[in-house]
């Protein structure tokens, strides 16, 4: 809430407009790899694996009945969300610089790739200052150096491609320090170039609020900038969801390529759409879903975890259990009822009897009620129902445990038997309220609301995912979507390897990379 309120009055897209800045020359040479990863800085193992692997001096993979050597990029682009949670300077430290720094320690023979880099709303809930500091003062990141001077760039790259680098904030006007800064860029394009615009937002067409916005800014920037330059878009590289997935062009040969797989959580995929409209397109070019990673099936079998919340979340289930005793003190049962078994008639009763105890559980139902409102485009009688629901599931289930409670420690007496009746409230209060989120969390993704609360409390590290893209000689572009089954999970440190070799290995076998689909190609016609 303070940096969507504190950005919507200092946006600081317009102080970088007093930084230098132009389109940058990457076109030497016939062909060209580079990488690109996206939504990172969460888990150790998850990051520092693909981190791992982005590091090596090729990554070899089956494809169809060969074996295909693909070299590490000369440069690497994050496509947003370089942390998580929030972008504090140690996050940034601890989550993003420790774990690339290892892995890449110093410039590989031939010279230091560049990494470039775009923000994500969770580089900007600082105002983008660390994300600034980070990318944008032209200082080394362990082996890469970083070389751009503002929070977007423009590159030209072999065989007359483009790779254009878009910050949406948080979805708001594309400033106007950004527009000329691609209008500058477009000048130096030819007719036929073209070009790949790399975001960091989820800007999927339709979606109400912010992202609208984020589809208006792309359609003028594609409309207005690029095509009236003679260039034209042939591939979407967006990130904001955790996981991968592809949409093509109907009867084209545009892409629209999701790849959040650099070490956050995982999103499902069960749920995504047959066919989507561009960012901000009106012209009748739907795109159609070619391929997605994780498999619709095993999305939906991980959201079974959902059950097992209690196990992944002890602080929770304490929280839970204490105010739920916080409520049986507001009640007074510890002192009119604690020697003798309690039924649901003096509870309420109770209840009657304590309208401090009554406004907080209205106030709770309150909460239960906006809660998928203000997550989801869910309106009327749908979100009273459900909201209503949770609530009469907890309630319900913190009466039962008052009544167990009570008769499971109605056979002592004295101080023994408030102190066993409390603490049974606190951890059977505390466990069944966890397991009530669970099946709320659970209900309310299979009618398709919650991804975001359902899925990340799993501890869900692996199948993450990168890309590694080659342009060739010819010009035509070829993305190798990669894949990661298993994130490795122990490692060593080997002080006597090379000086840009990673300060840690994997112990045993090095977690591999494959082919999440067969390498996707747009031509040069």
């Amino acid at each position: 809430l303070a940096s969507g309120f504190l950005t919507s009055y200092n946006d600081t897209r317009e102080l970088q407009a007093h930084v230098p800045a132009e389109a940058l020359d990457r076109s030497e040479g016939d062909e060209l790899w580079f990488d690109y990863v996206a939504d990172l800085g969460d888990g150790w193992n998850s990051t520092y694996t693909v981190a791992w692997l982005l590091a090596q001096d090729a990554i070899e993979v089956d494809c169809g009945d060969a074996t295909v050597r693909l070299p590490r990029g000369r440069l690497l682009v994050m496509g947003g969300d370089e942390v998580y949670p929030i972008p504090t300077r140690s996050g940034y430290e601890n989550r993003l610089l420790g774990p690339y720094r290892a892995a890449l320690p110093c410039p590989p023979p031939g010279g230091a790739p560049e990494l470039f880099a775009i923000p994500g709303s969770h580089d900007w809930y600082d105002g983008l200052v660390n994300f600034v500091n980070v990318f944008c003062r032209r200082q080394p990141i362990g082996g890469r150096q970083t070389v751009q001077a503002r929070s977007y760039f423009a590159l030209r790259l072999p065989q007359r491609w483009w790779l254009w680098g878009v910050d949406l904030q948080f979805g708001d006007y594309l400033d106007e320090s950004q527009l000329g800064y691609f209008a500058a860029a477009a000048e130096e394009m030819r007719s036929g170039d073209r070009v790949i615009v790399c975001m960091a937002k989820e800007v999927d067409s339709g979606r109400r609020g912010a992202e609208v916005c984020s589809d208006r800014d792309l359609a003028y920037l594609e409309r207005h900038v690029v095509e009236p330059a003679g260039g034209h878009v042939c591939l979407y590289l967006k990130s904001g969801r955790h996981h991968y997935c592809r949409y093509q062009e109907a009867g084209g040969v545009a892409q629209l390529v999701t790849a959040g797989g650099g070490g956050a959580f995982l999103h499902p995929t069960h749920r995504l759409a047959e066919r989507i409209d561009p960012p901000g397109d009106d012209r009748g070019r739907p795109y159609r879903l070619a391929a997605a990673y994780p498999s619709a099936a095993w999305s939906r079998r991980l959201r079974k975890r959902v059950w097992l919340l209690p196990a992944y979340n002890l602080p929770l289930a304490a929280v839970l259990g204490a105010l739920q005793v916080l409520v049986v003190f507001m009640l007074d049962l510890h002192l009119h009822h604690a020697y003798r078994r309690l039924g649901f008639a003096d509870l309420v009763r109770a209840l009657w009897e304590s309208p401090s105890a009554f406004v907080v559980i209205v106030g709770v139902i309150a909460v239960f009620g906006a809660m998928i409102r203000l997550a989801h485009d869910a309106r009327g009688i749908p979100r009273l129902l459900i909201g209503f629901g949770h609530s009469a599931l907890q309630f319900g289930g913190l009466a039962a445990v008052i009544v167990a409670a009570s008769a499971l420690s109605s056979h002592l007496s004295g101080v023994a038997s408030l102190l066993l009746f409390l603490a049974l409230v606190w951890v059977l209060g505390g466990v069944g309220g966890v397991l009530g989120v669970s099946a709320y969390l659970w209900a309310t993704n299979r009618m398709g609301f919650h991804a975001n609360e359902a899925y990340a409390p799993l501890h869900h590290a692996d199948q993450k995912n990168f890309l590694r893209i080659h342009i060739d000689a010819a010009g035509t572009l070829t993305i190798y979507p990669l894949g990661v089954e298993h994130v490795g999970r122990r490692w060593r440190f080997d002080p006597q390897a090379d000086g840009h070799a990673p300060w840690l290995s994997p112990q045993g076998d090095p977690p591999p990379a494959h082919l999440i689909e067969p390498p996707v190609t747009i031509d040069s016609t």
